[in-house]
């Protein structure tokens, strides 16, 4: 498996990222080169979901996985159109879609890792 959770055939890609905890029982990674930014896998490999943290150690992204361990949706409180939201991009034919509101559901689900956050 490759450094962002992708198969590289006959080559060996070392691991971008590490596993430094977790919250409310999801993975929390993080790059091992603390200079760079963390890009989540594209393969789950051992959760069906991922955390990125900011540098203050609040989640700046979380990605779930379905069953086949591809992309389902990634939730996150980033700049998206001059300000800073909360809002999820859909997987969709291994792609990632433009930003959407979240859903009621997604909220109630996800929030308490956003600090509450809508």
């Amino acid at each position: 498996m490759g450094g962002r959770g992708t198969y590289a055939v006959g080559n060996n890609v070392p691991y971008t990222y590490k596993t430094v905890g977790k919250i409310d029982g999801v993975k929390v990674l993080q790059p091992i080169d603390e200079k760079r930014s963390l890009k989540l896998p594209e393969e789950a490999h051992s959760s069906l979901a991922y955390i990125s943290l900011y540098g203050n150690g609040t989640v700046k992204q979380i990605r779930t996985y379905k069953q086949d361990l591809t992309p389902y949706v990634d939730i996150e409180f980033s700049t998206h159109q001059g300000k800073k939201i909360l809002h999820a991009h859909d997987y969709i034919g291994g792609e990632r879609q433009k930003a959407r509101s979240l859903t009621r559901e997604e909220i109630a689900k996800y929030g308490k890792f956003f600090g509450g956050k809508q």
